[in-house]
């Protein structure tokens, strides 16, 4: 898969990432599916000041239930084996699980007075915290330097520190490697845009057609899946002496 694929692909599953924690805070239970600092935030203020435990709860397990399955799916995967079979099969099952929230979210959730505020929205929150944490698992077995498309903390920090150390120019690096470390950073800032603006147009999707805001995370996860499963890479031939033809 070329670069310019990955990225798309990687900047689609930001914008599922996105929307799924604007989703899951206004919409499931205000607690967050890829931000697990914040919920771990929340759940410890909570011991105290009689604020939710249940929700944050609720995330927290469904996304370390995700992470721990897409580890378990993607265990054979090979450093440096490009966008793996194993890695798209993982994403398809994150993706039915958006789309059976979706659904639910659509028939039942987007009626409910306030998040929370039934079990069955409960269930959609564990459902997406899932799917989110499959994600994350299954995006960590590509080891894409600095590139995270669920918890952005660290693609702020890695996106500061590279900038700073980019206009430092502390030291000269060879032609390609310098160009590496600025596409770099460009991805970087893709994925921050691409998460910003997927929270933004959740928020519209909120304000006017509600029903749609769970099909939003789901068709992006979705595309990202099936375009992993029918890519077919360019097959090299070899000649007698071992090179390529």
């Amino acid at each position: 898969m070329r670069r310019s694929e990955r990225d798309v692909l990687l900047l689609l599953l930001a914008v599922a990432a996105g929307s799924a924690d604007g989703w899951s805070f206004f919409g499931l239970g205000h607690a967050f599916v890829a931000n697990m600092t914040g919920n771990t935030v929340l759940l410890g203020v909570a011991v105290f000041l009689q604020g939710d435990l249940l929700h944050p709860g609720i995330s927290l397990v469904g996304y370390v239930a995700g992470a721990a399955l897409a580890a378990f799916l993607t265990r054979k995967v090979r450093e440096g084996s490009g966008w793996p079979r194993a890695v798209s099969y993982t994403l398809a099952l994150e993706s039915a699980l958006l789309v059976a929230a979706a659904i639910g979210w659509a028939l039942v959730g987007r009626h409910a007075a306030r998040p929370g505020s039934t079990p069955g929205l409960n269930v959609l929150l564990g459902c997406v915290a899932l799917a989110i944490g499959i994600q994350s698992g299954a995006m960590l077995q590509l080891q894409i330097p600095g590139i995270v498309t669920t918890y952005i903390t660290g693609t702020w920090t890695n996106l500061t520190s590279g900038l700073t150390r980019f206009l430092a120019r502390q030291k000269r690096r060879p032609r390609q490697e310098s160009i590496e470390y600025e596409e770099r950073l460009i991805m970087q800032g893709g994925v921050l845009c691409a998460y910003l603006l997927a929270a933004v147009t959740t928020g519209l999707l909120f304000r006017f057609i509600r029903f749609a805001v769970g099909a939003f995370p789901a068709i992006s996860v979705s595309l990202v899946a099936a375009y992993g499963l029918t890519h077919r890479p360019a097959v090299h031939a070899l000649s007698d002496s071992g090179h390529l033809k």
